[in-house]
């Protein structure tokens, strides 16, 4: 038996976790100062904010947030701490919690509701170069055949390279455009085996834009070919992590692809999605939703994070000894973007360590990995 190894921290040197809240957050709070014309409170709040989370202590959400109770039962001692000594996945959920906070989200005013981060979802799904990008789905087999399968899938792995956040710390330079993506680890076989008669599929998505039209164009193609009978898509009930999709994100996407929502595919929202826990402490409701399908897919790193655990992982741990018991077949579905990977042969760990020493966060690496 594996010891089970140490959660990762905001603040340990030369980490991806510190480089996230150094590096990408500054960033990522003018952005939002700039999306709206917001007031100085609002622009104050995120500044201060930001100031917080380098240099101070966590403070716990104002006595009327309507989810005060939640975070006040999710806290496990962080509150009143520095923000370096957090877990990583608890501390950034709680940093986009806090944005949503600072910008009034919550509050009664102009700004109730508004996504803080919507004029950046919207300029991705203006992009020209969608069309041509998505190109390739006109020329699906109509067949379930498995290339199609292949093709559908592999779209879904490398669509979750398609994060505003992570394009925020790491921009495309122009070398990286000829760079091959690289699946390191493909169960893609599993999944259609799972998939041999129509059953119900769930898909846990993870952003906007590029992704879930991706994800739509997987399950759209799993209904039309009869691999699947009906698809439940999970998104998330509030902005988070910048491009994470809501409803109205799927309602987007539909539009830019051209396809109306298929009637067999159901939107759910739930509010685990939105808070700093992993698939381990999923509440019965939603257990009970997710074990009502054949098989579910989870979809990119912040859902991989979760599904094995935000830790200090070997890479080489098997990926069915790491990832939580969902009591249902799992697929992840992801792009390496942060340093959690587990499941991967020592050879193909040697020789990208050799290679390319930031392999676990520079996005061009993917996985298809079942449990």
């Amino acid at each position: 038996m594996r010891d089970t190894p140490q959660e990762l921290l905001v603040g340990t040197p030369g980490r991806y976790a510190r480089e996230v809240f150094h590096d990408r957050h500054p960033t990522l709070i003018e952005r939002v100062a700039a999306a709206h014309p917001y007031g100085e409170a609002q622009r104050s709040a995120l500044r201060a904010l930001l100031e917080e989370s380098l240099t101070g202590e966590v403070r716990g959400l104002p006595g009327d947030a309507p989810d005060w109770a939640d975070w006040d039962a999710w806290d496990r001692g962080y509150f009143g701490r520095p923000w370096a000594d957090a877990p990583f996945l608890w501390a950034e959920s709680y940093f986009y919690r806090r944005i949503l906070d600072a910008v009034d989200y919550f509050r009664a005013g102009p700004w109730q509701g508004v996504d803080p981060f919507a004029p950046m979802k919207a300029a991705e799904l203006a992009d020209p170069d969608l069309d041509r990008d998505f190109a390739w789905v006109a020329d699906l087999p109509a067949a379930p055949t498995a290339d199609g399968f292949a093709t559908v899938v592999r779209a879904a792995v490398f669509g979750n390279r398609a994060d505003i956040s992570f394009r925020l710390q790491q921009p495309a330079g122009p070398g990286d455009a000829a760079a091959p993506d690289e699946l390191l680890s493909d169960d893609t076989d599993a999944l259609a085996a799972a998939l041999r008669s129509p059953g119900p599929v769930c898909v846990v998505a993870d952003n906007g834009g590029r992704e879930i039209m991706a994800d739509l164009v997987l399950a759209n193609w799993l209904l039309d070919t009869g691999r699947a009978d009906r698809v439940t898509l999970h998104v998330k009930p509030m902005p988070y992590y910048v491009s994470d999709a809501a409803a109205s994100d799927v309602d987007d996407a539909c539009a830019r692809l051209g396809r109306p929502l298929d009637s067999r595919i159901a939107v759910r929202a739930h509010w685990f999605w939105c808070a700093p826990l992993d698939f381990r402490a999923m509440p019965a409701d939603l257990g009970d939703d997710l074990r009502g399908h054949r098989v579910v897919v989870v979809k990119g790193d912040l859902n991989y994070r979760r599904l094995v655990g935000d830790r200090d992982w070997e890479p080489t741990t098997p990926f069915a000894a790491a990832a939580a018991d969902l009591g249902v077949p799992v697929v992840a579905l992801r792009t390496c973007k942060s340093e959690v990977v587990v499941g991967l042969d020592g050879a193909t760990v040697a020789r990208l360590d050799a290679a390319e020493p930031r392999w676990r966060v520079s996005g061009r690496h993917g996985l298809v990995q079942a449990r």
